[in-house]
């Protein structure tokens, strides 16, 4: 059963975030880059009703920003396994996309990408996009070496729901983009902390960073540091009044302002930052060999602190999402869509717990609680005269400098 954890004597805030209405604002507001190349919206995780029903935030980190806005605003956090997962894998895929000729051995036996096809009876209006990323990754599975790479990626939490596997399933479509093309085509025919799941789920989560050593001494630093931290989640079902425990919880995130410079997000939160978009290191440090014994010494430790000692600049958290160029074949109709397929972590869901939030006593119990939103987005990209023309006209555009 799900863990609720008191880590301060305080009672929790008004959540102030800004509210979006609807999946293309969220969509503007979280993944602003994407939705400039965007010409329309052709499917989302997110029905129409689900933003009447939700308060919900715009967040390019849903994970990251929701742990230091809880910490440092007094909000109650809720976190699932999934949230925590889909954060690794995002980093992952930075850094396999950025050094994939390195670890092409590794993945694949073949050179260059592979086009992978799924065909569906159905047209784009009705076409189940979200089933078909999920066949995807079993053709992906078909194709790689490691035979177990679809189930280690692919979620089995007890919280674990259709729109997350089909989020996991876009995130491995382009953590293995640099090996494979995707093509889908459509033919006639029919202040609280608490953590979702069981303890189970958690230790899975764990269990699950064993196979990072495999990809190199990179990743294998990644699960060092990534290791302590998930074994503070488990103790907390463990042992969820332990001082040890509830320290961990009070040391997530907090900002370091330098002034005149920029300012630091620090905390265990920031190992969750472990490569920028482009796979390199976002924290400089040097990169032991994994089989070392200077790397096996520190894995005997395995304590908070290499995490607690790193600090990432704000402006420097990278994306908790990640998206793939599809080529959808829409034999019916005889045209090709080029879209791309987006997912992740890209919003913070508000609720309310029932307290008394720190408000006027004259107020009812208001929105006080916040967890990351993970969902995704299929989208027909613009051509990139279309493109231009769009960021221009947005003022995104220098026109004297065309960048």
């Amino acid at each position: 059963m799900p863990i609720t954890l008191t880590t301060a004597s305080h009672s929790p805030r008004k959540w102030q975030g800004r509210r979006v209405s609807t999946s293309e604002e969220l969509l503007t507001r979280s993944c602003p880059d994407d939705q400039r190349q965007s010409q329309r919206l052709i499917r989302s995780s997110f029905p129409r009703r689900f933003f009447r029903d939700n308060n919900v935030s715009a967040s390019k980190h849903g994970f990251v920003w929701a742990v230091f806005d809880a910490y440092s605003n007094h909000h109650n956090l809720t976190i699932r396994p999934e949230d925590v997962w889909f954060s690794i894998l995002t980093q992952l895929s930075f850094f396999i996309n950025a050094h994939a000729e390195e670890l092409r051995s590794f993945f694949v036996s073949h050179e260059g990408q592979k086009e992978l096809e799924v065909i569906q009876n159905a047209t784009m209006e009705d076409a189940d996009f979200g089933a078909m990323a999920l066949e995807m990754t079993r053709l992906i599975e078909k194709n790689v070496v490691d035979e177990e790479l679809r189930a280690w990626i692919m979620p089995t939490f007890t919280t674990t729901t259709e729109s997350d596997n089909v989020v996991a399933a876009i995130l491995m479509m382009g953590t293995m983009q640099s090996y494979f093309s995707y093509k889908m085509t459509l033919t006639c025919g029919i202040p609280c902390v608490t953590l979702l799941g069981e303890k189970d789920d958690w230790n899975q989560l764990v269990n699950k960073l064993d196979k990072l050593h495999q990809l190199g001494d990179q990743p294998a630093r990644f699960a060092q540091l990534l290791r302590p931290v998930l074994n503070h989640f488990v103790a907390s079902f463990e042992n969820p009044t332990s001082p040890t425990v509830l320290d961990f919880w009070n040391r997530c995130a907090h900002k370091e302002n330098m002034g005149s410079g920029p300012d630091y997000l620090c905390g265990w939160i920031s190992v969750f930052c472990f490569w920028d978009e482009g796979g390199g290191l976002l924290h400089r440090e040097p990169i032991q060999n994994a089989s070392s014994p200077e790397f096996q010494a520190r894995n005997s430790k395995l304590g908070l602190e290499d995490a607690l000692s790193r600090r990432i600049d704000t402006d420097d958290v990278p994306s908790g999402f990640a998206s793939v160029p599809v080529t959808v074949e829409d034999t019916r109709n005889n045209k090709t869509y080029k879209t791309v397929m987006l997912a992740g972590l890209v919003g913070i869901q508000a609720t309310s717990s029932g307290d008394i939030t720190i408000a006027p006593p004259t107020e009812a119990p208001g929105l006080d609680s916040i967890q990351p939103l993970s969902g995704w987005w299929m989208y027909e990209k613009r051509s990139a005269v279309e493109a231009k023309i769009r960021q221009y006209w947005n003022g995104w555009l220098d026109p004297l400098s065309g960048k």
